[in-house]
């Protein structure tokens, strides 16, 4: 079958079409008995996102942003809520790593470019906890510590509202990139279950999901609203076959590697509630519980490795990590209107999360001492917990000399944060080909006091223009001040312009500056990819402090926005925001430095370090980064004669990012011969820069009739580059890619029942150069945008009542 980005014409009459007409974000179906086909209403929601105004639309929007219905979210096959995100967000985006030291469990999203952990994540405005998880394989995100944003369950969400625009000034650490705020639901009626099936046309990757979510009545003053998500996915595999030197007269021409998608079981649950005693108090709150239990591959162990044992495994074996993931949030709050107008809400929080690591595996070394080896072997545990209080007070106050309220805000902040390194067992621990050892065990925290102001209101008629300030203190870096000032003038009621400039900052999470781990990776030292035992290691190590890391420094940033929003027709809008984002200290992971040299290893053993590794590397603030791009989204719908209605979305999103200054390497790296920039070629040129696609195309289509509905849509991801540090001979550029998803549901009482292909043309990556695929294993670019598996089919059932 040819593949989707061959069959170009009919796509670009499509997108013709889509463009002329232009669009609105997808809608649900309306039931059979509904007299008048659903209008969109996303333009007219009341956002939370970036204002504190109590009457701020979409529409009026001083910044860009996009709200997401849970309709919107289950119109595709995907079970993950990041992966269905990236579908509908231009500018956000969904790597999907495979066998990369666990980013293929915690995969992370990107906004703008942009670090994962350069978005900061909400859940009704709450900040949430970072993941335990760091991302130390070679793929985007390398080095990020980001939240786990799949950790929440798709059937208790509400909305979610992503804002495209950096609010440091109003949330704090993490928010240079933008917001993602998820609103869970809240009602006390109603509810719904639904069954999703599916599995990749490969004929592996099988899928099954169980949701159901319902709300409960507390009186006539308050309500439960519980939701759960069951999943039970089998893993999939687009290995290529082996042909290394070492697997002659064992694997040699086999697939040995496994390569895709983990197996996992994940169980979520959320329970949300808020009764109002009176006007001026009502307590809420909120728990949400996560618990995953993964299946994934480590890198194939050949006949003749030092990390298998001949006599037990003759042609060599895949070690099976199985990673154990939970993630917990509290929230309770009291939140009320006193006097005149006052408004306040008073919360603390709880956020946990832990990566234990656990796998199928020997240790030859301990074999080789003992005579013997466990083959389940219980590696080290990660965990971070924070605990946030809030106060935040708010009035819409009337001056004389300003012709519209003001609205006010102001209010205050208390963070701990904490970090728990707890090594594995003993086996784990032993030998060169072991993981870290008691030495590199831990438990850190730090604590944050803020405060913030913010102001925002209608000057004129047609000028609305917000202020905010936010001063920060961490007790492990020290203060830091960010503000952001945001206007927009409406011309006329379909032509406005709106702006905004701003500073931010990111702390370093503890986890990037206590995070130790030692395991067998795959990477380029310079000639080619080969499989090393590489050390990731704090700032105060040893190994690390003596080969020049320096203590991590909170990045900053300074950004701009300037947009045009326009209504050409009646319900056609459009807009169009220009950005530039400027970083400066930015946090990530260093080269990996080798240390199997004799001058590199003499002088470790001269200072007390053992390196039984081939290479380490450490946490730096080595580079600084712009970005700059464009976000355009046009959405309209047409109702017809007949009474069906077509909503049709597109969306364009560009941005290009680049390293603008690396810091000089440390002295001793040159005292020491040491052949490698502190930041490697690869993540100065690529994962900083080429490596993410500049361009990204999205068209959607709904057409609703009568008790039908179908859905269409089509993605472009653009031409990206991978870079080699063995230099320019094995960089690689990949062409871009069109995907087509196309669903339909069927209506009836309380029944919806659906049924779809995502990828339905089958369309996949590019393949690597030979050189570049460690041996034919890997066929496929660890960047490529677009998934691995394929065509992927699905069906589901959804009851609902009232």
């Amino acid at each position: 079958m040819l593949s989707f980005a061959h069959r170009r014409k009919p796509l670009f009459v499509a997108l013709a079409v889509a463009l002329s007409a232009s669009t609105v974000h997808a809608q649900q179906a309306a039931p059979a008995d509904t007299t008048e086909p659903a209008k969109p209403s996303n333009l007219d929601t009341v956002i939370v996102t970036g204002t504190r105004s109590t009457e701020r639309t979409v529409s009026s929007s001083l910044q860009p942003i996009d709200v997401i219905t849970p309709q919107q979210l289950q119109q595709s096959g995907a079970t993950q809520l990041a992966a269905a995100l990236a579908r509908l967000v231009p500018s956000l985006n969904f790597p999907q790593p495979t066998t990369i030291s666990g980013a293929e469990v915690a995969r992370p999203v990107t906004l703008r470019g942009l670090s994962p952990d350069q978005v900061l994540v909400l859940i009704d405005g709450k900040r949430q906890h970072s993941g335990a998880f760091l991302n130390l394989g070679g793929a985007i995100g390398r080095g990020s510590n980001p939240v786990d944003l799949n950790a929440i369950p798709v059937s208790a969400i509400e909305r979610i509202e992503v804002l495209r625009d950096g609010q440091s000034a109003r949330y704090g650490s993490d928010a240079i990139g933008g917001v993602i705020n998820v609103i869970l639901k809240k009602s006390g009626t109603g509810g719904q279950v639904t069954a999703k099936f599916g599995g990749y046309d490969a004929g592996d990757g099988l899928q099954r999901q169980l949701s159901a979510d319902t709300g409960f009545k507390l009186g006539d003053k308050g309500s439960i609203h519980v939701a759960i998500d069951t999943q039970n996915n089998d893993g999939s595999n687009r290995a290529g076959r082996d042909q290394t030197a070492a697997s002659v007269g064992t694997t040699y021409g086999k697939k040995v590697y496994w390569l895709g998608d983990p197996a996992v079981q994940s169980n979520k649950v959320s329970v949300v509630g808020q009764y109002e005693f009176s006007k001026a108090a009502e307590v809420y709150f909120e728990a949400l519980y996560r618990r995953d239990r993964d299946e994934t591959a480590s890198l194939y162990r050949h006949r003749g490795d030092s990390t298998n044992v001949a006599s037990i495994y003759p042609s060599g074996y895949l070690p099976v990590s199985i990673p154990i993931v939970n993630d917990t949030t509290l929230t309770a709050g009291l939140r009320g209107e006193l006097g005149d107008g006052w408004h306040y809400d008073a919360s603390v929080s709880h956020g946990s999360n832990e990566y234990d690591q656990r796998s199928h595996s020997i240790n030859a070394d301990y074999y080789r001492a003992f005579g013997e080896t466990p083959f389940f072997i219980q590696g080290a545990d990660y965990k971070t917990n924070q605990q946030v209080a809030n106060l935040d007070i708010s009035k819409e106050i009337t001056t004389s000399w300003l012709p519209n309220p003001v609205s006010v805000s102001f209010g205050a902040e208390y963070l701990r944060q904490a970090y728990k390194v707890t090594p594995g067992d003993a086996v784990s621990q032993y030998g060169a080909n072991g993981g870290i050892t008691g030495d590199l065990q831990g438990n850190w925290q730090r604590h944050d006091t803020s405060e913030y102001i913010d102001l925002e209101t209608n000057l004129t008629d047609r000028f609305a223009v917000s202020l905010a300030g936010r001063h920060e203190n961490y007790s492990d870096f020290g203060g830091t001040t960010s503000g952001s000032l945001s206007g927009r003038f409406d011309f006329t009621p379909r032509v406005a312009v709106r702006g905004s400039v701003g500073t931010g900052f990111r702390a370093p999470t503890l986890v990037q500056q206590h995070y130790a781990d030692i395991s067998s990776q795959l990477q380029d030292l310079g000639q080619g990819q080969v499989l090393v035992q590489s050390g990731t290691f704090p700032v105060d190590a040893a190994a690390a402090s003596l080969l020049g890391a320096e203590k991590l420094k909170p990045e900053k940033s300074r950004s701009a926005t300037l947009g045009l929003v326009l209504e050409p027709l009646n319900g056609w809008n459009v807009s169009v925001d220009a950005y530039y984002i400027k970083i400066n200290n930015r946090i990530n992971l260093s080269s990996n430095i080798p240390v199997s040299t004799p001058a590199v290893n003499a002088y470790l053993a001269a200072n007390g370090v053992d390196a039984n590794y081939q290479s380490i590397r450490y946490f730096t603030n080595a580079v600084d980064t712009r970005t700059r791009g464009l976000d355009v989204v046009s959405q309209y719908g047409f109702d017809f004669a007949n009474g069906d209605r077509l909503n049709t979305t597109v969306g364009w999103a560009y941005n290009e990012n680049e390293v603008t200054r690396v810091k000089p390497n440390p002295a001793i790296l040159d005292e020491l011969g040491v052949a490698v920039q502190r930041v490697e070629r690869r993540e100065r040129l690529g994962l900083l820069g080429d490596t993410n696609p500049r361009t990204k195309l999205d068209v959607g289509f709904d057409y609703l009739h009568g008790r039908w509905a179908g859905h269409a849509n089509v993605q472009r991801y653009g031409s990206y580059t991978v870079y080699s540090n063995s230099g320019n001979a094995l960089d690689q550029n990949f062409d871009h890619r069109w995907t087509l998803d196309l669903s339909a549901d069927y209506n009836i009482d309380h029944w919806t029942l659906s049924a779809g292909a995502d990828n339905a043309f089958n369309a996949r990556p590019e393949q690597v150069k030979y050189a570049n695929s460690t041996s034919g294993n890997f066929k496929y670019s660890l960047f490529s945008p677009l998934s691995w598996n394929g065509r992927y089919y699905y069906a589901s059932a959804t009851y609902r009542w009232d």
